[in-house]
């Protein structure tokens, strides 16, 4: 009876999508349409902005502005490819007015990097910077500028080149460091998604015999400092049955990675090179398997705001988009949630200062503490005790979009979990 009624269910919701998409198929988008579908890009819910573009057609389907939104979504997904086909075209059409163009060619930056195509990004980046600026896009200009010393340093690497050789079955340690090898030389890193590249202590990387490229990178922490890095490029990395070669390391200053307590982080394994491994499972027990070969999975429910992995959540009835974060021990609840939930939290919680400490330090911030919340990811429900609330915003202002932080104190509830990254799923079990 319950395999009927969510039959029914399913039926009911395309006979739904099916009307909607009626009234999306006309020549043009009313404005409000389309105002809501470039809300959906502003605040990174790619999955709800795809759910919508999949039933726009006819000559809508064609408009500039939906095409540009169609290449965010391939990027978001991990279509770079048919992102950069799209955005192509729409280089060619020369259709979209000055400040979108300039975002256009942020999301051809973005593929060309996590297609390692280093010189081409910097092309891209040049190529915004040299275009005539109206005033409108300050934080993009801003943030171009920033990526400029990254792309100058790496402009003549060649592209990261992963091959799975076998299924890998790796044993973590008990601070969740993988083994691995670089330039020969075997050593523990943490594994982390959430982090844009691989992270490297600089006494490391000479003891490592690596090449420190001086690039001067500006890094935004979780403790709001602006901290500055040096980058330098293993040529060989082995973890497990993956080889790689050509991989960027992020090159900190060792006391910005050794904290009061005497702990030193000697480096990260960051999306990149985690990208690369096509899937991966993580077990309750602390093994890491990589299969030989992703399996095929008939889901998006991950996605991708530049390096960044999103994933969404329920709470209640609303669906919020989140960041999945591997590297973090506990989930947190960033500002837009107090803000949304301002008043059921404020009865139930109780005002706290916690310490937050990353790559630059420590930091105190105002939170509020729930006893207890439940949310639903992948399908799952999980309860969670004395989760905390941010109540003021921790990332920068063009960031700050995000409603939480889903770390491993969620995913950990289950036996294994599984990441693909080539049809972008997180699968629980």
């Amino acid at each position: 009876m319950s395999w009927f009624l969510q039959r029914s269910s399913t039926i009911a919701v395309l006979v739904s999508i099916l009307a909607v998409a009626g009234t999306l198929a006309a020549d043009n988008l009313s404005p409000g349409e389309l105002d809501e579908l470039q809300h959906l890009y502003r605040s990174r819910d790619f999955f709800t902005l795809e759910e919508r573009l999949r039933i726009i057609s006819g000559a809508a389907a064609a408009d500039p502005e939906i095409r540009f939104l169609v290449a965010t979504v391939h990027q978001a997904f991990n279509r770079l490819e048919e992102s950069n086909r799209t955005i192509d075209e729409l280089l060619e059409s020369k259709a979209l007015p000055g400040p979108r163009l300039r975002e256009l060619r942020r999301l051809q930056m973005s593929n060309y990097f996590r297609l390692h195509r280093y010189s081409d990004a910097l092309a891209s980046a040049r190529a915004i910077l040299a275009s005539p600026a109206d005033g409108s896009d300050p934080a993009l200009q801003m943030e171009v500028r920033g990526r400029l010393p990254l792309l100058t340093a790496l402009a003549d690497v060649p592209p990261q080149e992963a091959e799975i050789k076998a299924m890998s079955r790796l044993k973590l340690d008990a601070s969740g460091r993988l083994p691995l090898e670089i330039a020969g030389a075997n050593l523990r890193l943490a594994l982390d998604t959430g982090a844009n590249l691989s992270v490297i202590m600089q006494s490391e990387a000479e003891k490592l015999g690596l090449t420190i490229r001086p690039a001067g990178v500006e890094v935004a922490t979780s403790t709001a400092r602006t901290v500055r890095a040096d980058v330098a490029v293993a040529p060989q990395v082995r973890i497990g049955k993956v080889h790689y070669r050509n991989v960027v390391f992020l090159v900190f200053p060792d006391e910005l990675l050794t904290f009061a307590d005497g702990k030193r982080i000697l480096g990260l394994v960051g999306y990149p090179v985690v990208e690369a491994m096509e899937e991966v499972r993580f077990r309750r027990d602390g093994v890491l398997e990589i299969p030989s070969r992703a399996q095929s999975r008939p889901w998006s429910n991950l996605a991708l705001d530049d390096l960044d992995p999103l994933i969404r959540v329920r709470y209640r009835k609303d669906d919020l988009v989140c960041r999945l974060d591997t590297g973090a021990g506990h989930t947190t609840l960033y500002q837009p949630f107090y803000e949304r939930y301002r008043e059921r939290i404020e009865s139930f919680g109780d005002h706290q200062t916690v310490e937050i400490t990353g790559v630059g330090g420590m930091r105190e911030i105002p939170v509020i503490r729930l006893r207890k919340i439940t949310l639903t990811l992948a399908g799952a429900g999980v309860t969670l005790r004395d989760v905390d609330v941010y109540t003021h915003a921790t990332r920068p202002a063009h960031q700050n979009n995000l409603y939480c932080n889903v770390g491993a104190d969620i995913l950990g509830r289950f036996r294994a979990h599984t990441i693909n990254f080539r049809d972008m799923a997180l699968v629980l079990e």
